[in-house]
């Protein structure tokens, strides 16, 4: 009986342990840098300083480490930076003042905070829409923009639409967390009051991993354990104008049309019907393309990681 408590506790010790401390990927670091006006937190990669820089940004809800599986294919070909958006993972929260401007620029101050030459952004979703407009309204700061699953439709309906039809195919309905229920009952609200964004980060870690585990099962475990961490971290915009500034990240207009630079998207898997008006859409970018990811869904870079590299080491070959 001693022995199998033992047993029992050698195999939940490494989930309690991460749970407590964020262990991230042997040689990479974290670390902070000033701008546009608050603290933006990012990961890095293992340094490869002579090698091109990638700035990755991810979607709502999620954090910098949400990049992980994805940044180890690609790391040793590229220094890369991953950012925790603001309001999200250890990065300062909303202000009063935000817009839907505000991410757009954190990124481009960000870039010029680190001294970055003409970076290669790839952003997903809330994160593709952001570097797709930091390609169309200052197109010194990249090199090459990468879209994985934004939205390419105009924005509509209230505050806070877009951001969550495009952050979750299946969006959770925004009921007010119950601490210590079953995780067959927990759901992660993108939008919300301050009471109902908060009480979803005392979730446990090991509730989330559970709930992630089972609604994403072609995801592996690294994925699942970085984005329930980041549920936790998750600041949320608790104002109604930080919701706004929030969705108004996505409202892209016409800035496929205004990408100079050589640009792709990749999108979910989706009818013949669906492809065709995605197409349509990408078809206004200069020097762009669009891959659809045959069994991915929104999040297809963890869906279909095998797929989704290979797409864009096909791209980044042509840089």
């Amino acid at each position: 009986m001693f022995l199998n408590k033992i047993i029992g506790l050698l195999l939940v010790l490494p989930t309690f342990i991460f749970a407590q401390q964020v262990k991230i990927p042997d040689g990479w670091s974290d670390g902070y840098a000033y701008a546009n006006g608050i603290r933006i937190h990012y990961y890095r990669a293992v340094p490869q300083p002579d090698k091109p820089v990638m700035v990755m940004v991810h979607g709502v809800t999620d954090n910098g480490l949400c990049w992980t599986t994805l940044a180890l294919k690609l790391q040793d070909t590229y220094d890369i930076y991953m950012l925790d958006a603001r309001g999200h993972g250890l990065s300062d929260p909303f202000t009063s003042s935000d817009n839907g401007e505000t991410l757009v620029k954190d990124v481009v101050e960000f870039v010029k905070a680190m001294e970055f030459s003409n970076p290669i952004l790839m952003g997903h979703s809330m994160g593709a829409a952001t570097v797709m407009r930091v390609g169309a309204e200052y197109p010194e700061v990249g090199r090459a923009i990468i879209m994985l699953d934004p939205l390419l439709r105009a924005r509509t309906g209230g505050p806070g639409v877009t951001a969550r039809n495009s952050a979750n195919r299946n969006p959770q309905p925004e009921s007010r967390p119950q601490s210590g229920t079953s995780n067959n009952r927990l759901s992660v609200s993108m939008f919300g009051s301050p009471e109902t964004l908060v009480a979803q980060n005392n979730y446990s870690f090991e509730e989330l991993v559970v709930l992630g585990r089972r609604q994403n099962p072609l995801w592996d475990e690294m994925d699942i354990a970085y984005w329930a961490l980041s549920k936790k971290q998750y600041h949320g915009p608790y104002t109604s104008e930080a919701a706004q500034a929030m969705s108004g990240t996505m409202n892209i207009g016409n800035s496929l049309a205004k990408i100079q630079v050589p640009a792709i998207i990749l999108k979910a898997d989706a009818s013949p019907e669906v492809r065709k008006t995605n197409e349509a859409a990408a078809a206004v970018m200069p020097n762009g393309k669009l891959v659809h990811i045959d069994g991915g869904g929104h999040n297809l870079h963890h869906d279909k990681l095998e797929r989704t590299t290979q797409v864009l080491q096909e791209f980044l070959s042509t840089l």
